[in-house]
């Protein structure tokens, strides 16, 4: 007996729905993988990021302690110079020079 058309029609129907959900199915899964895929580069760029930062903020630490050190160091060697009896005393000699010398200098107002 020859096959009717109609059911050829519906079994090639059958066939192509059959198809495409299997085809719906396989797209759902590469869907799946490229969403965990993405996940897990945003979790490694999230890691890079969190390592980046913690490397730049304990650099600014150090360069941070090496100002303050310097710092520090300089004044010490400010006040040490400052505090020099010698040194004090020459400043005060040209205080006395400036207050005892002629009053039309140029810097007195």
């Amino acid at each position: 007996m020859t096959p009717n058309p109609i059911e050829c029609v519906l079994e090639a129907e059958r066939d192509a729905q059959t198809a495409v959900a299997a085809c719906d199915a396989a797209g759902a899964q590469v869907l799946e993988a490229a969403r965990g895929q993405a996940r897990r580069i945003i979790e490694r760029a999230q890691a890079r990021t969190v390592a980046l930062h913690s490397r730049a903020a304990q650099t600014l630490e150090v360069c941070a302690a090496q100002i303050m050190e310097q710092r520090m160091k300089a004044s010490a060697e400010t006040v040490k110079q400052l505090s020099d009896p010698a040194r004090l005393g020459v400043a005060l000699e040209a205080v006395a020079a400036r207050l005892t010398t002629d009053a039309s200098s140029s810097d007195v107002a």
